[in-house]
Formats: structure tokens, C-alpha cells, sequence
């Protein structure tokens, strides 16, 4: 058992003050630089590393003895803040796009800490847990190569190798975002720049909270804690379900496949079950962007709408729809770079509007759209019509089993508790719970008695690409030269 684990097991079981107290002292900045990284922002990262340090607090006697301790504080770091940053982006919109305005800005090309910063979480997060583990271990918590290969269960050169190949990991990566350098320079900024020291008061703070288990913090860090616990619940039963995903019977070669019995209780997954873990998938991403098609009928004509999406956290975000029919053409976009919720149209006449919230963006450009701007950017920002719309689905009486494409899906159908003549169905992926299509059906009286009525929609998403960065200029979008901005209340 190594130093760390030997710590968390003295307070495990003996209430150790003091074993937690050098836990907290040794990794301290290390959280703490991950929260800022993320958010931006000294004071929220504050509260995201008492949380941290709170959920260790209470996961010390069930964490595993093989557990990289500086790798798993990092993990959660970054859970918490993906968290933190949902919560924050419900409850404190105007101080967030005041925040967006300065979060994504083009980093200064001379200064490689500066460059790379932005997007170091988001490489990290890509590696496979033991390249992630062994760069923490070497760069962030500046181990020599014998310690980082006694941590691993590995000797000295055998983490000398998996070090370099995960700087090259890194190498490629942000040469792919078009950041160039070299492994030497990238091991060398990281070491000096990656864990930045925490305010004097924050251990102080942290021990005090940590070792009650967070019965006396703020409400505010309490839903923090209860949000990343359940986050990082889901993504082992996530990682479960791809480890058990086919099993090969030696002599038989027979393969079992995952189906919805796969439930963490031993049982089958219930609508609400599923529906929490789209709400924690979505939650988690730190960015997303697809492409899609959405069919309806109204008043005996087939409109079809194809869209491109893309959001990222905070509040960032850029749909662009072509709506059309035998007879006419619309196209728009909605958008946020950080300076206001915009939507342009192009239908009988160009309007270029700005809206007060996105939530009145997003709603704007579904009633052109029918669909693309309604459900997924609103379960990503955690809007209340997005949750309240998804939370219909946990009623499901029945759950079947279909394919999207090649994608194995969750279907949930619903009647709307509000309008009982519409029918709704959810198509959700088994994997990664993502939403890949969805259908509403009007019954024909309810059309009759309302010739505004969609009769039917059917939206169906593709090429989903998550957690990739994205900077400001990938949100913004050219108005043509002459048009009037109208503000729109």
C-alpha cells in the first residue's frame, strides 16, 4: 500500500485529523489548479475543491489499493467542475456571459503556457487512465521515474516509456488544435505552470469541511458534491457496460451482448434510470456538436430541416438550420460567442434579432426550425424546458429496443402529461446515453381542431463529436452588411 492510501486508510479508520490533514497539504494545489483551469474563476474553484476534498472524504474507505491518488483527485477536479459549471450556468446566467466573454478568447500566440492552458484538461481527459495517472504523477506532482513506476506497478523504465508516449499523446494533440511545440517544451511549461499555489486560507477551510463530510458547508456545495458523486457513479457503471459488453466463453467463442437488463441493480434499467443517466452524460461533456435532419407534416405539407449544432460550457453555442418544402426556403442560425443570444433569419425578409435570455433564442428559432433548437442544447445547459421536457420520459410504461443507424438504443414513448392527444417517443444510446432521435405524433382530432398543429416530427441527430475545444471565433457568426438589429424582450 503506498503513502497516500495508507493515509486515507489512518482516517478511514480511525478518524485521522491528521492523515487527512497531509492529504489535503500534499494535493492541495493540485485540485485546486484543475478547478481553475476549468471555471476561470478563484472563488468557484474554491468551493469545487472543498468538494473534492469532501467526496474523498467520504469515498476514503472505498477506494481501491491499486487507486493513483493525485490521478483520481485530477478526475474529480474535473467532474466537479463540469458540474459546477451546469449549476453556475442555471443560476447565475448574466455573471457567466460575462465570464464567456473572457473565458475563450484567443490565447497570445507568444506565450506556450498561455496556448496550451485552455485545452491541457481537455487532452488529459482524453488519455487512457494510466497515461493520464503517469503524467500527474511526473509533471504535476513532479515524482522522479522510479516513484511514478512504484505508483503504477511498473519499473523505472517501463514509466519512463509510458511517460513518453503519453507527452507524445499530448504532442499530437495540440498540434492537431494547432498549437506547435515540442514534447521538451510541453513537459517543461507543464511542470512549471500546471499547479498554481491555492489561497492560504483554502486548507484551512478544506480540512474543516472535509472531516465532518461536509455536514456544515453551504447548500450550494452540498448539491456540488451530491452532483459529482453521481456523475462519477454513472461513469463506472458506464465503464462497466463496456468492459461487459461482449464475453468470450473459452471453447465456445459465444458473445453476450449488452441489452437493457443491464441495469446497475442487477435488474432492467427503469425510464428513470435512464433518463438520469442522459442528464449525467450530457452533464459531463464539456463541449458537443452534431448534425441532423428534422421532418414534419403540417396542414398536408412535408417540411424537412437539416441543422448543424454546436455548444460548449459555459453558454456558447451555434445552430445553423435549412427549412424547406416543395414551395418555399428558410434558413437561419442561432448564436452565442459570448456578447448575447442572437438569432438571423432569412424567410420573406431578413430579421436580425437579439434575445434577452437563450432559453428565448432557443425557443425562437424551434418555432422555425421545429425541432433542432429545443431538446439537446437545452439538456446540455440544464434550461428548465429541457430538463422538464426529458423528465416526461421517466412515465415511459414500456422501453424497447431498436437501432439508430448502428447505434443500439433505448426507445421510451410517452403520452405528454400535458396534452394527452400527443404521443412522444425518445430514441437514447445504450453507450454513451445520448439522445439520437425523437418523434412527437398529434392525433388527427387534435390537428383538426388546430390547423397550426404539427401532425407529426420526427428529428434524427448524427456525427456526434463531444469534448473537443473549441474557441470563441467557432461561435461567432457573419451578418450580412445593412441589416437592423432589433432587441427582442
Amino acid at each position: 500500500m503506498n503513502d497516500d492510501l495508507a493515509l486515507l486508510c489512518d482516517y478511514s479508520r480511525n478518524h485521522s485529523e491528521d492523515a487527512f490533514a497531509a492529504l489535503v497539504t500534499r494535493y492541495l494545489n493540485l485540485v485546486y489548479s484543475v478547478a481553475l483551469r476549468q471555471v476561470q474563476d478563484p472563488q468557484l474553484a474554491e468551493e469545487i475543491t472543498q468538494a473534492v476534498f469532501i467526496i474523498l472524504a467520504r469515498k476514503a474507505g472505498s477506494l481501491g489499493d491499486k487507486t493513483i491518488l493525485p490521478g483520481w483527485l485530477c478526475r474529480t477536479a474535473r467532474y466537479a467542475s463540469a458540474n459546477a459549471l451546469t449549476i453556475q450556468c442555471r443560476r447565475q446566467r448574466r455573471e457567466q456571459e460575462a465570464y464567456m466573454q473572457n473565458s475563450l478568447n484567443e490565447p497570445a500566440a507568444a506565450e506556450t503556457w498561455g496556448r496550451i492552458a485552455p485545452l491541457l484538461d481537455t487532452a488529459m481527459e482524453n488519455l487512457s487512465r494510466k497515461d493520464h495517472d503517469a503524467l500527474v504523477l511526473r509533471y504535476f506532482d513532479n515524482r522522479n521515474f522510479k516513484e511514478v513506476g512504484a505508483a503504477l506497478g511498473a519499473s523505472e523504465d517501463a514509466a519512463k516509456m509510458r511517460v513518453s508516449r503519453a507527452l507524445e499523446k499530448l504532442h499530437r494533440f495540440f498540434n492537431k488544435h494547432g498549437i506547435s511545440s515540442t514534447t521538451a517544451i510541453l513537459a517543461g511549461t507543464i511542470t512549471l505552470n500546471s499547479v498554481q499555489p491555492a489561497p492560504v486560507t483554502l486548507a484551512k477551510a478544506v480540512n474543516a469541511v472535509a472531516v465532518v463530510k461536509g455536514s456544515i458547508v453551504p447548500t450550494a456545495t452540498l448539491i456540488l458534491v451530491k452532483g459529482t458523486m453521481k456523475a462519477i457513479t454513472w461513469l463506472k457503471i458506464k465503464f462497466a457496460l463496456a468492459v461487459g459488453g461482449a464475453v468470450l466463453i473459452v471453447g465456445g467463442a459465444a458473445a453476450m451482448a449488452i441489452s437493457q437488463n443491464s441495469g446497475g441493480s442487477g435488474g432492467a434499467l427503469t425510464p428513470r434510470e435512464i433518463i438520469e443517466k442522459t442528464e449525467g452524460a450530457y452533464a459531463l461533456l464539456s463541449s458537443y456538436s452534431a448534425s441532423g435532419t428534422t421532418v414534419s407534416t403540417l396542414m398536408d405539407k412535408t417540411y424537412t430541416c437539416t441543422f448543424t449544432v454546436k455548444l460548449a460550457r459555459p453558454g456558447f453555442y451555434r445552430v445553423e438550420f435549412v427549412r424547406y418544402s416543395a414551395s418555399t426556403t428558410n434558413t437561419g442560425a442561432v448564436w452565442n460567442s459570448g456578447d448575447g443570444n442572437f438569432m438571423l433569419s432569412h424567410r420573406a425578409s431578413d430579421d436580425y434579432l437579439k434575445y434577452a435570455s437563450s432559453e428565448a433564442a432557443f425557443i425562437a428559432a424551434t418555432g422555425m426550425t421545429r425541432g433542432s433548437c429545443e431538446i439537446i442544447p437545452m439538456i446540455f445547459f440544464n434550461t428548465k424546458i429541457g430538463t422538464d421536457t426529458l423528465k416526461l420520459f421517466t412515465s415511459a410504461k414500456e422501453i424497447k429496443d431498436e437501432k439508430i443507424g448502428d447505434v443500439d438504443c433505448y426507445v421510451l414513448t410517452v403520452n405528454n402529461h400535458r396534452r394527452e392527444s400527443r404521443s412522444m417517443t425518445l430514441w437514447i444510446g445504450k453507450n454513451d446515453f445520448l439522445i439520437r432521435q425523437r418523434q412527437f405524433v398529434n392525433s388527427p382530432e387534435a390537428v383538426r381542431a388546430d390547423s397550426g398543429l404539427v401532425a407529426t416530427l420526427t428529428e434524427t441527430v448524427e456525427s456526434i463529436s463531444v469534448n473537443e475545444p473549441f474557441a470563441k471565433r467557432d461561435f461567432a457568426r457573419p451578418v450580412p452588411a445593412g441589416l437592423q438589429l432589433r432587441q427582442v424582450n
